[in-house]
Parts: structure tokens; sequence; C-alpha cells
């Protein structure tokens, strides 16, 4: 079996500058899922019929597919004009031979599922009949041959002087084919084609109820579906808590015995076993095992956060590893750095990386301590054991177990503030 999906839709009605197929939804475009249904039912041949201008739906699906092996191929077909879903499917006729069984699908569906190809499929093949359609959705499947006999006679003669594949069935039955009408046990929101912004608001909404389901059955506790918003590439495993308020986006990839939530905000990001990360933005970060991150961290791309560790209150890393044991309880900021296992990184502390125009890395070796408001001024390397005192303002290496000052020195004056 081939697909055809219909994908040349503007969309003008959503007034967006955005191709109505490539619109997101919980991070796949909508035509991706019906890509995703197709090739996940067994159909290895797909034709997308697009518009002109359309390279962003090619470098959209490239990229979706890029990780996938071997990367499927994909047909692509120019719709000249905007003449109707006739006339789309006449743009394909090239893709299609006669003994093919055609399926043709609306590309702006994203919640039909592989199960549903399946089960349309299989009543086709059952009924060894010439197409098989379903009731007032954009899904048909056609045998090859009588398809392209349609095409041969299809017209324009309506109000619209447009090109139907409505018409399809009633044409094929005058000449004498059996076409037979597939009634779906699905949720008639399973059906629902995509026009307008309000739509596409509804159909996310279905998806989402859709995701978190699949997490819950798998074993995902969701103390608030509602205010849950989940990526369809997102991985979670079992006994994985979730609080209100959160959204996974991307490849995030959550393991076992995590806490995430409330309010967590997290990009392409990983969280160990056992891990908590609340009221937090963390985006292309890496968190260990039995890791607590907030509440109101951020962590940017490139963090690596080891086991055990605490990433407290208002503290931001960037580009960094943090090793095994390490506390940074509040307030500071560490990017471009290195720093190993048992380290306590006090308040106010910054790894100042950047001079103006390059950025240099700071390296903190094990079991230092680095007091408050401390200011590492990097390239600058802090020795095994070593302890920056508060307040100071580092432009050297500091040797290993050896206490660094560098402040100003104390004065007093008597009676002064009196005065």
């Amino acid at each position: 079996m081939k697909a055809i999906i219909l994908a040349a839709c503007h969309g003008t009605r959503m007034r967006s500058n955005t191709h109505k197929v490539m619109n997101p939804i919980l991070g796949k475009p909508l035509l991706q899922y019906v890509t995703d249904a197709c090739k996940d039912a067994g159909v290895t041949d797909i034709t997308l019929v697009v518009s002109q201008g359309n390279d962003d739906i090619r470098a959209a699906m490239k990229k979706a597919y890029q990780d996938i092996r071997p990367i499927p191929e994909f047909r692509y077909t120019v719709q000249t004009e905007r003449a109707g879903t006739g006339h789309a499917v006449q743009a394909a006729a090239g893709h299609i031979r006669p003994e093919d069984d055609v399926l043709i699908v609306a590309g702006d569906m994203p919640l039909i599922t592989a199960g549903f190809v399946r089960e349309f499929a299989d009543f086709y093949a059952a009924k060894n009949c010439s197409g098989v359609v379903t009731v007032n959705t954009c899904i048909y499947l056609f045998k090859g041959a009588v398809l392209l006999e349609w095409i041969s006679q299809i017209t324009d003669n309506n109000s619209q002087c447009e090109y139907y594949l409505a018409d399809a069935p009633e044409i094929l039955r005058d000449a004498g084919h059996r076409i037979y009408v597939f009634e779906s046990d699905d949720e008639v929101s399973t059906f629902t084609g995509i026009s307008t912004q309000a739509q596409l608001a509804e159909v996310t909404m279905y998806m989402r109820h859709r995701i978190n389901l699949r997490h819950m059955e798998n074993g995902v506790r969701m103390l608030d579906p509602a205010t849950t918003y989940i990526d369809d590439m997102v991985e979670i495993a079992p006994n994985v808590v979730i609080y209100p308020g959160c959204i996974l986006e991307g490849a995030c990839k959550i393991a076992e015995g995590a806490m995430i939530g409330p309010y967590a905000h997290m990009l392409d990001t990983a969280v160990g076993k056992g891990s908590t990360v609340r009221q937090s933005v963390l985006t292309g970060a890496k968190v260990g095992e039995n890791t607590t991150v907030g509440p109101y961290a951020y962590l940017r791309p490139g963090a690596v956060i080891g086991d055990k560790c605490r990433i407290g209150n208002f503290v931001e890393v960037k580009n960094s590893n943090i090793g095994d044991g390490t506390a940074m309880a509040h307030l500071a900021y560490i990017g471009d750095a290195d720093v190993g296992r048992n380290v306590n990184y006090s308040c106010g502390a910054i790894t100042a990386n950047y001079d103006g125009k390059n950025k240099h890395r700071t390296v903190i070796a094990d079991g230092a301590f680095i007091g408050c408001n401390a200011s590492m001024v990097a390239p600058l390397t802090v020795g095994e054991g070593a302890l920056v005192t508060a307040g100071s303002t580092i432009t050297e290496d500091v040797p290993a177990d050896c206490m660094s000052f560098g402040r100003a020195r104390q004065v007093n004056k008597e009676g002064r503030a009196k005065r």
C-alpha cells in the first residue's frame, strides 16, 4: 500500500505566515503526525502533495526523520494551483500505478492513528472492492487503476470551479465499481481537520490528553493532566511523579523515580533516577541521579550536573560540568566551567567567563570551597581542597589546599560614622 498525503493548502484562515501543515503540535509539525501514522501502519511509499515554495516542508520532514534508520524517503509532487483536493490527487497521478492500493489522507488531520489506518486497510482488503471511504472525512483507499480512471473523468463543474476528491465515490459507483463506507469506532475527534487557530488549539488539547494518557498507562503519576504539556517524543520512565504546571518539550528523558514540578519547564533535558526538579527552567541540560534542582534555578545548554548535587534557588549554570556531591545552594552563576566533586559553591559566587571578546573556562577541583560573593576571573584554576574566601576577586590560579584572599584590607575609622 502506498499513501498520498495532501499537504498543499496554505491555510489562509489561520492568519499565519507558517504553512498550515507545519504548525507545531506538542513538538512536531502536524504533518508529521500523519506521516508517522502511515509509516507505523506499514506504508513504505509516501507521496506528499505540496504547493510551490515548499522548502520548509522538505526541511522539516528531513529533520524529523534524520535519526531513523533507514531514513524514510518521501516523494514530493507540486500542486501548481489551488484547485481543490481532486486536483491535488491529479498532481500525484505520476506516482500511481494500476496495481497499487492507494491511501489518500489530508495532511491536516494529525489525530489519525496507525491503528485506524490498519483497520481501514483491513476492511478494504476483506471487501475485495474498488475503494473504501469514510463518512465526511478526507480519507480514501482505492485501487490504483480505479483511481486513475476517476482522475480522467473528474471535472470542475461546480460553483467553486474546483476538482473535488469527494466526487470520486459517486462517479466510480455510477461507473459500476463497488465502493464501501468504513464506519470507524474511533472518537469523532480523530478525524478533526485544521483550518483555524481555534481548531489547532482544539486538536492540541486532544493530542495532549492522548500523550498524557499514554504516559499514565505506562506508570507515570500525573497529578493534574489538564495543566501538564508533554511533547510527543518525550521519554518518561515508570514511577515518575509530575506535579501541575509542567511543560516538557523536545527530546526530554526522565528516569525512574524522578519528581518534576510543580511548574518546571524543560527542553531537550535528561533527568536521572530519583532526582527532583522544582519550579525551574532547564534547556539542553543533563541532571544526574538523586540530585535536586530548584526552586527557580536556570540550567542552560551544556549544563551537566552530577549525582547527589544541589542546584538551589536562583542558580544559573551554563556550559559547565558539575561533579558529584557539589552544592550550589542559591544566588550563584557558573558558566564555562569544570567543577569537581564535593565542591561548596556559596551564595553570590560567579565565574567571570567573558572578557568582552572571548569566553574562558574556570576549573575548580574536588573538595574546593568557594566563599560568598567570590568572583573568579577566567581563565582560572582553583586547586583541590582550596578555599577562596568570601568577597574575593580571584585573577590568578589557586594551588591545592591553599586559602586565597583577593579583597581589600578592612580599615575601621573610629567615630567617623557618627561625625
